[in-house]
């Protein structure tokens, strides 16, 4: 029995002989259910920094994109880091996790990245003359052969017609020879930067 487990077993063997016998099963139940869980470690995307409009270079486009966040299955859309085993089954890490929801953190690093190449990208809530709507359809480590897989889909339509500017699809992959939460975030970061990358050249061309 660890020593979390030893203290909580006599504080109840002190106090119990003040409650019910009922009661003290209860309590003892609920202190003793949170020990052994395993602890997971947090990670972050590495977002890089959107700089201020008096930064960037003559920006190659002055029309200004939406950037909704991605959708996502149900097993996606978790801030829980996803692996496709050799079987071919999906599971999670069980040893890390985001910092937010996987689609959510992936929108920031899309307006981040289209604002480096110049576009004038922002979030949902301002004007915009054009939107981009993307569905998030992996982000994946696949174990069975050792790489980190990001594959976005992408529509860019005008914010007004609603008129089809184009639509296309991005991959990203990265070496992936260990799960192991610091190596998997890393090697899902370098994933992604593949994917945004293609994605913010494509959009630009676009608008």
């Amino acid at each position: 029995m660890s020593r979390t487990r030893t203290g909580i077993k006599a504080f109840l063997q002190e106090r119990s002989s003040s409650w019910s016998p009922a009661l003290a099963l209860a309590i003892a139940l609920v202190a003793l259910s949170g020990c052994g869980v395993a602890r997971r470690e947090t990670f972050d995307l590495r977002t890089a920094a959107i700089p201020r409009k008096t930064q960037l270079s003559t920006p190659k486009s002055s029309a200004s994109v939406s950037i909704a966040e991605p959708r996502a299955e149900q097993l996606l859309n978790t801030n829980r880091l996803v692996i496709r085993e050799e079987a071919g089954n999906l599971a999670y890490l069980a040893d890390a996790q985001w910092t937010d929801r996987a689609p959510r953190l992936i929108q920031g690093r899309l307006v981040a990245r289209l604002v480096r190449e110049g576009v004038d990208a922002a979030f949902p809530g301002s004007e915009a003359a054009y939107r981009l709507a993307t569905d998030l359809r992996r982000f994946e480590i696949d174990a069975s052969k050792g790489v980190a897989i990001v594959e976005i889909a992408a529509r860019i339509s005008s914010d007004q017609s609603g008129a089809l500017r184009g639509e296309a699809v991005f991959v990203g992959e990265a070496p992936a020879p260990r799960t192991i939460g610091p190596d998997a975030a890393r090697a899902f970061d370098e994933a992604l930067d593949q994917a945004a990358g293609q994605l913010a050249v494509w959009t630009r061309k676009r608008i």
